[in-house]
């Protein structure tokens, strides 16, 4: 897992979230509240935002996906891969075991992985 996180709150614009996702050159922003994962922003949605005309300014709580599909940090690699690969996700947000926010992972978590075992 990637401990690289790139977070937002829920009132922030959509702008304010790509903005941060292009500074971090990440694919994703997850949105916390009380380091609680409340819902996440991904490239893809912002496809989806741009094609529908939404307005930058924007607050993210009402676009964001919610119910985001997490896994515990003692999930293995495989199993969350197996996550990911059966809901069709490329981000998944880690929490630890009060829930908290810890880390991601990510496709090209899964992709850096089969390159140290070959």
């Amino acid at each position: 897992m990637s401990r690289k996180l790139v977070t937002a709150g829920e009132e922030e614009t959509l702008s304010q979230v790509a903005e941060k996702m292009l500074k971090a050159r990440v694919g994703s922003v997850v949105i916390v509240s009380d380091r609680r994962v409340v819902g996440i922003v991904t490239e893809k949605d912002f496809v989806k935002f741009f094609a529908s005309r939404l307005s930058p300014d924007e607050s993210v709580k009402h676009h964001m996906t919610r119910n985001v599909i997490t896994v515990n940090e003692t999930t293995s690699i495989n199993d969350a891969k197996n996550i990911m690969v059966s809901q069709k996700i490329r981000h998944v947000p880690v929490v630890n075991q009060h829930g908290e926010l810890v880390g991601m992972v990510t496709v090209r978590d899964l992709v850096e992985c089969i390159e140290t075992l070959i």
